[in-house]
C-alpha cells in the first residue's frame, strides 16, 4: 500500500514538473491585446468582414434608428386608422344590406304564408304527435326501453337515445311502473320520466 501511494505522488511531481517546464519554455508569441496597436487590430478586424465605427458613429446610428421606428410607428397608427375606419364603413352598408334584405324576405314571406298555409296543413297529418303508455317490470335495462320507445316511433334512433342516458348516468336510474310518453318528449325529457318513481308523478 506505502508502495503505491508513493508512486502515486512521484507521478503527480513528474506531471507538475513538465506543465510547469512547458510553461516557461514555450513560445509567448500572441501578444497582450493591450499592447497591439489600434490600427492593427482594425485592420485584422475588418479582415474578418467585420466593420470597425467610432463611439460617435454609433450614437448617431442609433439615434437614426429610434427615429425610424417613431416614424414606423406613427405610421402604424395612421394604417390602422385608416383600417378601422374603413372597417367601419363596409360593416354599417353590410348593416343597412342586411336590413334591406330582411324587408324583402318579410314581404316574400308574407306572399309564401298563403301558400304554405295549405301545404302547412298536409305536413301536420304527416307530423302527428305519437303518444305511447308502457310498463317496466323489475330487470329492465336501458336497452329494452329503447327498443319501446322505437317500435311506438317515439324516437328515430335507438343507439342516439343509449348513448344520450349512458353519457348523462340515467341508464343505472331506471325505475319500475308505467310510463306515459310521447315523440315531442326531447330524450332529456324522456330520460326525465323513465328514471322518475311514477308514483311520485
Amino acid at each position: 500500500m506505502k508502495q503505491s501511494i508513493r508512486f502515486f505522488s512521484l507521478g503527480l511531481l513528474t506531471s507538475a514538473i513538465f506543465l510547469y517546464g512547458f510553461y516557461l519554455f514555450s513560445d509567448t508569441s500572441s501578444a497582450d491585446v493591450e499592447t497591439i496597436p489600434v490600427e492593427t487590430l482594425i485592420s485584422q478586424i475588418e479582415s474578418d468582414g467585420y466593420r470597425v465605427i467610432t463611439e460617435d458613429e454609433f450614437i448617431s446610428f442609433s439615434l437614426k434608428n429610434e427615429e425610424k421606428d417613431e416614424e414606423e410607428v406613427k405610421e402604424e397608427k395612421v394604417d390602422k386608422g385608416k383600417k378601422q375606419d374603413k372597417e367601419e364603413k363596409e360593416s354599417t352598408a353590410k348593416k343597412d344590406s342586411k336590413k334591406e334584405t330582411k324587408k324583402d324576405s318579410k314581404k316574400k314571406k308574407s306572399k309564401k304564408t298563403k301558400n304554405d298555409d295549405a301545404d302547412k296543413d298536409k305536413e301536420d297529418d304527416k307530423d302527428e304527435v305519437k303518444k305511447a303508455t308502457f310498463t317496466t317490470k323489475e330487470g329492465v335495462v336501458s336497452q329494452d326501453i329503447a327498443d319501446i320507445l322505437v317500435e311506438n316511433e317515439i324516437i328515430d334512433d335507438r343507439q342516439k337515445f343509449l348513448d344520450y342516458l349512458d353519457d348523462n348516468g340515467y341508464s343505472t336510474r331506471l325505475q319500475i311502473g308505467k310510463f306515459k310518453v310521447n315523440s315531442d318528449m326531447s330524450h332529456k325529457e324522456l330520460a326525465e320520466v323513465i328514471t322518475t318513481y311514477p308514483g311520485s308523478n
